[in-house]
């Protein structure tokens, strides 16, 4: 009996019949388990990137509209008759206003603006909001001087995980984006300003 266990034995070793449903009860759930990972991992980075996307649009519709507070949210146009310096615009000085407001704000401690600045954040917050309704949309305007004024958008998603695989990434993530505020008027203002009163001191050097 004994022997022929051992020969049962040895030719069981030597078969190589079920080699293939072993290896493969294995390997599977470990290949199974990683597509699972990869596929999920990929869901999170897309969800972050389409919000990402929509804070990096918010900023730069804002502030390619800051100028002009009439101006279209989405497209920038406005009527002939909506310039800033026109009837029912924003103003001549809205740009010194808004400087006022600021040093206001920052020495006296009060929040939120008036005027033209305060219409263009209610505007940019609205627009922003509507544009992204599953998330909170964070706004912070621009600062009143320097060559690189810039527009903050914080924008607020949830990536809905279920709880299993929360060690990809966390529910709730924040992207931050700026943008460059575009005003060519203040810029061309800005550089005749310079030239003009640059020859003028370089004039009066020379004089002496």
């Amino acid at each position: 009996m004994f022997l022929s266990f051992h020969k049962h034995w040895k030719s069981f070793k030597k078969s190589e019949k079920g080699m293939f449903t072993i290896e493969a009860s294995l390997i599977f759930p470990t290949i199974f388990i990683v597509t699972l990972a990869l596929i999920l991992f990929s869901l999170v980075v897309y969800e972050k990137v389409v919000v990402y996307e929509k804070a990096h649009l918010i900023a730069e519709r804002t502030s390619f509209t800051w100028d002009n507070s009439k101006k279209d949210f989405e497209t920038g146009e406005f009527a002939e008759n909506q310039y800033t310096t026109m009837s029912g615009g924003d103003g001549l000085y809205w740009r010194t206003n808004y400087i006022g407001q600021q040093i206001i704000q920052k020495f006296l401690k009060t929040g939120g603006l008036g005027g033209a600045a305060g219409a263009k954040m209610e505007r940019a917050r609205t627009n922003g909001s509507a544009m992204f309704a599953s998330g909170d949309v964070e706004i912070e305007e621009p600062s009143s001087v320097g060559f690189d004024r810039r527009i903050r958008v914080t924008v607020s998603g949830n990536l809905k995980l279920p709880d299993f695989v929360d060690f990809i990434a966390d529910e709730d993530f924040a992207v931050t984006v700026t943008a460059s505020v575009k005003d060519p008027v203040e810029l061309i203002r800005t550089t005749d300003f310079v030239i003009y009163y640059g020859k003028e001191i370089m004039g009066y050097i020379g004089s002496r």
